[in-house]
């Protein structure tokens, strides 16, 4: 059981599904607009190379974030990260999920690094979260497939005893709630 739960935390990382779905939304909404491709992936690449260079350095024990205080460079990172790209995307135009969406991981990246001064968050689980809902709000309507998903994301990171059932369900909550106010208020419905 903790092999399968260790495979599902890292099919549905943060990074793979930042990944997938600005790649699946340039892909699909942008004419194959590489250089609209190359701004929605980047920041997901910068974090990485962070997390990657923190580790070299000693700064970050795993890639996990297992210690909740050396979280706090890397979100700030992200933080930063994300906010250039949405500037990047809104200046050249991309359509306005993409802007939205990167908007989210900007945003809610910042106040995951305000809760997780003071309590951990299930990061795994907002990294689902979010991209599904820009995901539904751009027609995908899979509410099975997509329960199943979180479901089992949720179930995974508490048997790989990396959160309580209260980190998962509140990093779950959080990231669907807010990414659908930001997306359908602030960027789709204007």
């Amino acid at each position: 059981m903790q092999k399968i739960a260790i495979l599902f935390s890292l099919v549905l990382h943060p990074f793979i599904v930042e990944l997938s779905t600005f790649l699946f939304l340039s892909l699909t909404l942008t004419d194959k607009n590489f250089f609209i491709i190359f701004l929605s992936i980047t920041p997901a690449f910068l974090v990485l190379f962070s997390a990657i260079y923190l580790k070299y350095i000693g700064q970050l024990s795993d890639y996990n974030g297992t210690i909740r205080g050396e979280r706090l460079l890397l979100i700030s990172l992200g933080v930063i990260y994300h906010g250039l790209g949405f500037l990047f995307l809104q200046f050249f135009n991309s359509p306005s999920i993409i802007q939205g969406l990167m908007f989210c991981y900007s945003i809610n990246t910042a106040i995951v690094w305000i809760i997780t001064t003071k309590w951990k968050i299930s990061i795994h689980t907002i990294g689902l979260g979010g991209p599904l809902v820009a995901l539904w709000l751009n027609g995908l309507h899979y509410p099975i497939t997509m329960f199943l998903l979180i479901i089992t994301l949720c179930l995974s990171r508490l048997i790989l005893k990396a959160h309580t059932p209260m980190q998962v369900a509140i990093g779950t909550l959080f990231s669907i709630s807010f990414a659908y106010f930001q997306l359908k208020y602030l960027f789709l419905y204007v």
